[in-house]
């Protein structure tokens, strides 16, 4: 009985780690701006207009863009724009009963708003985010997930910060 119990309970801290990944601090220097993200991304492309970067259970994109001086209305139009854009699949209310875009108050610096949908059976989050003391730019974010990486996803998403 006690093998069992044991046996069980080592099975559960396993699985429990198996869809854990790794984050580290990754820096866009260009827009002064870091975050975390699996150690194990493999960058895509990274240049002045995008960072693109992917792995087996997460991609990853950031879209910067200059002078678009975002109220909060704005920013909503601009996201619900995207994800549609994108054929990003949303409800108007997300798992957790949030109305979306969903109101982000700040984020480490920024404030913005975000959309959780999904894309190809993915889960799928798309965010706009801008620096509070810079207005003039702004982040557009992608992140698809396999969910069972979905603790994942959220570390990154709040993981922005301004440098």
């Amino acid at each position: 009985m006690r093998y069992k119990i044991f046996q069980t309970i080592i099975l559960l801290a396993i699985s429990g780690v198996v869809h854990a990944q790794t984050l580290q601090l990754w820096t866009w220097d260009t827009y002064k701006i870091k975050f975390k993200a699996p150690d194990n991304l493999v960058v895509q492309k990274n240049d002045a207009t995008v960072y693109e970067a992917t792995n087996k259970a997460m991609a990853l994109d950031i879209y910067p863009r200059k002078g678009e001086n975002l109220t909060y209305d704005g920013m909503k139009n601009a996201i619900i724009k995207w994800a549609t854009d994108l054929d990003l699949s949303y409800s108007a209310q997300n798992s957790d009963g949030d109305n979306q875009p969903i109101y982000l108050e700040n984020i480490n610096g920024y404030w913005g708003c975000a959309i959780d949908g999904t894309k190809s059976g993915f889960p799928a989050t798309v965010m706009l985010i801008v620096n509070q003391d810079s207005p003039e730019l702004s982040f557009y974010i992608w992140i698809s997930y396999s969910k069972e990486y979905y603790h994942d996803a959220v570390a990154v998403l709040k993981s922005f910060t301004p440098m």
